[in-house]
């Protein structure tokens, strides 16, 4: 069994880890934290952009940034600090499809996610990112209040 949690540093998210720790505790699984960097263009897809020709993409070796390192950081403080251990893994990209990607990847059979709560105008332009993960994750989604 493994449990992906979303990781950001906000409250919500640092609730979210301490339930996935009860939960992996309770169940003898795996651990999964997740950070996610929000980035116009996927850093690990064809970097042939700004080029003359076709020539063959030169792929960049992919490093987590310095901000997703110190939030990856203070999550393993927070796990090592209750006596738990994990995997630290980050993403680029659009935060639902992130998770629901490593969800897919790690087999996960239960997410959990902090629950923010949108502005009138976030609400209105912007899907919420626990909404778009229970959709499709096809496990369970646990959303901390």
């Amino acid at each position: 069994m493994t449990i992906v949690v979303g990781y950001d540093g906000e409250p919500a998210a640092q609730q979210a880890l301490e339930r996935a720790l009860e939960e992996a505790r309770g169940s003898a699984a795996d651990l999964v934290v997740i950070a996610v960097l929000q980035l116009p263009l996927n850093p690990e897809g064809p970097q042939t952009f700004g080029t003359w020709d076709d020539s063959p993409a030169t792929m960049l070796p992919l490093e987590a940034p310095p901000e997703v390192e110190s939030i990856l950081a203070e999550a393993r403080e927070r796990v090592e600090a209750a006596g738990g251990d994990a995997d630290y893994v980050w993403a680029a990209g659009e935060p639902a499809n992130a998770i629901l990607g490593t969800a897919r990847d790690r087999g996960a059979s239960l997410v959990v996610l902090g629950s923010h709560h949108h502005s009138m105008f976030g609400r209105l332009f912007g899907e919420d990112i626990a909404a778009a993960v229970k959709r499709d994750a096809g496990c369970d989604v646990l959303v901390v209040e």
